[in-house]
């Protein structure tokens, strides 16, 4: 693991700041951003962390991004949930909705399903990655807008077998398909489920398909073929949490 991350973007950085100051060894800002920190800096001198006001040009060297929006956090890396705790976590959970994303890759996609989970209160993310790394990118964590310090993001390096172990401990796996026969926005979602996303490119891969029990589809006016993944992402766990209020 890196001994430390970068993370850039306004709501991102400020999120690192005001949930985990300790892990914070460097901020930079830009000037026009001076006085809104005024309270974060503060705090970060009284524990003798490092700050400086930056122009633009030295924000995106440090960033390595034009995406900085005026302030950089230097962090240690978030702890990276293990799936083994949240596998054991889930199965004596009376709730929990958890959002699995097979081989979606895209950061602005990543991001922004982050984004809408967190909102809308879904319990945590697996994705397909390697044990202990993290498997969100710098860009993925700046378009979440904080949510990646709120939602544990985990990184599982078999999604299917993962996936087959929750069906059989009464998990109800759902794969999103734009032509699944389960209408999103009037079935009854369950209490204790897993939503499957596939890729942008390939959708949902074949190994995991095998574990889902029904294919859940957002009816359209057929105008065009299907939304982007992060739309369909958010109108579907807005449908979930809907169901849940309805009882």
């Amino acid at each position: 693991m890196a001994a430390h991350e970068k993370i850039y973007g306004r709501n991102a950085a400020l999120a690192v700041l005001r949930t985990r100051m300790d892990d914070v060894a460097r901020i930079a800002h830009g000037p026009r951003d001076r006085k809104e920190l005024g309270p974060l800096l503060r705090e970060a001198a009284a524990r003798r962390i490092p700050y400086a006001e930056l122009e633009d040009a030295q924000l995106s060297s440090l960033a390595e991004s034009m995406h900085h929006e005026g302030l950089v956090v230097i962090a240690r890396p978030r702890p990276v949930p293990d799936a083994h705790e949240l596998f054991d976590r889930m199965t004596h959970a009376e709730r929990f909705a958890l959002v699995a994303l097979d081989g979606v890759s895209n950061p602005h996609n990543v991001g922004a399903i982050l984004r809408s989970a967190a909102f809308l209160g879904l319990d945590a993310v697996v994705m397909r990655g390697e044990r202990g790394r993290t498997p969100l990118t710098p860009a993925a964590v700046r378009i979440a807008e904080g949510a990646a310090e709120q939602l544990p993001v985990v990184p599982v390096p078999d999604l299917d077998v993962f996936l087959a172990a929750l069906g059989r401990e009464g998990y109800r796996v759902l794969a999103a398909d734009a032509r699944g026969d389960e209408d999103a926005m009037t079935m009854r979602w369950p209490t204790r489920g897993v939503l499957v996303l596939g890729s942008e490119a390939s959708g949902i891969s074949d190994e995991v398909r095998r574990s889902i029990a029904r294919a859940v589809s957002i009816r359209g006016t057929g105008a065009v073929e299907s939304l982007n993944v992060s739309v369909a992402a958010g109108v579907l766990f807005a449908a979930w949490t809907a169901s849940e209020r309805r009882g």
